[in-house]
């Protein structure tokens, strides 16, 4: 069913290409966040439970802390978006939250925690630049 979907001809940025891509991102995502706490050698909540529960605090906490700037952006108060620095600061803010909820579940040390936080990001990364072609054309 995923090749029917991109094979030539058809329309790769369509509703049901996109959703199919966003779920295995979000499947790939997990996989590797528990390959990086298998490679950095993790101690402490290793089980797919734990992880399962790691991955949806920390999606929760990026959109926790981005979820003001989205309301007001679905609002319409932010006419032409909002200021590139207040993105900038959001974005760090939610990417130290993520690595320090990956510290402090799997104990495994800011070093560690980094390297497998960088680990879980390709995907989503690869989904940003899917995104930004879907607006650009």
């Amino acid at each position: 069913m995923i090749f029917l979907l991109f094979q030539e001809g058809q329309d790769p940025f369509s509703e049901e290409s996109i959703f199919i891509t966003f779920v295995i991102m979000f499947g790939l995502a997990l996989l590797l966040l528990k390959l990086g706490l298998v490679l950095t050698k993790a101690e402490v909540r290793t089980g797919f439970k734990w992880v399962l529960i790691s991955f949806g605090t920390q999606v929760g906490i990026f959109f926790f802390v981005g979820g003001p700037v989205m309301l007001l952006g679905f609002s319409g108060e932010m006419e032409g978006g909002p200021p590139v620095v207040l993105i900038i600061i959001f974005i760090f803010l939610a990417l130290f939250m993520g690595i320090n909820v990956l510290n402090v579940m799997h104990q495994l040390g800011m070093k560690r925690a980094l390297i497998v936080f960088l680990m879980m990001l390709i995907p989503f990364i690869v989904v940003d630049v899917i995104l930004i072609m879907l607006i650009v054309s």
